[in-house]
């Protein structure tokens, strides 16, 4: 009976450990760095830039002095970050920088499954998320879905108003 066991137990054990590791690399990302907010277990808060009319919900936040980390975890892989997580990246900046004043937003961190890169707080990526932007104002809820992956729809916020959902017939 206990050798049938053993080898469930073992990869119980495994499974465990490796989940500790997943939980454990979310945790702490920064040695010396303190979290200040999280939106991996619990229903964080949406937080808002007024001056700029944006808001956003980062998956977390880290302190370090006086330098705050924004962190956002995708669950695909990527050999580069992708352009709409930059910019996702560049609204939390704004966003820090009008919620945390006299703090410093140097950079992000955009972990992918297999990877992670560092996103630099630049003056070309804010001007790219601020034309973005603009350019989703003017166009009146016109755009066009720029993909054929109803998983994408399942997930999508706005999936109950959208003509163009791909996982329920609109009219």
């Amino acid at each position: 009976m206990i050798g049938q066991l053993l080898p469930v137990l073992i990869i119980l054990i495994i499974l465990l450990l490796t989940l500790s590791y997943y939980l454990l690399r979310k945790s702490v990302p920064e040695p010396g760095s303190k979290k200040i907010y999280s939106d991996l277990s619990s229903g964080g808060r949406v937080m808002v830039s007024k001056r700029y009319g944006i808001s956003g919900k980062p998956d977390m936040i880290m302190r370090k002095g006086k330098s705050i980390v924004p962190f956002e975890y995708k669950s695909t892989d990527a050999d580069r970050p992708r352009s709409g997580h930059l910019l996702q990246m560049a609204a939390y900046f704004l966003i820090l920088e009008e919620n945390y004043p006299g703090m410093r937003i140097d950079h992000g961190i955009l972990e992918y499954r297999r990877r992670k890169f560092r996103v630099d707080n630049s003056q070309d990526l804010k001007r790219k998320l601020l034309q973005t932007v603009q350019e989703m104002r003017m166009s009146n809820g016109s755009g066009q879905r720029n993909h054929n992956n109803p998983g994408k729809c399942f997930r999508c916020s706005f999936k109950d108003s959208c003509l163009q959902n791909l996982i329920t017939a609109k009219r």
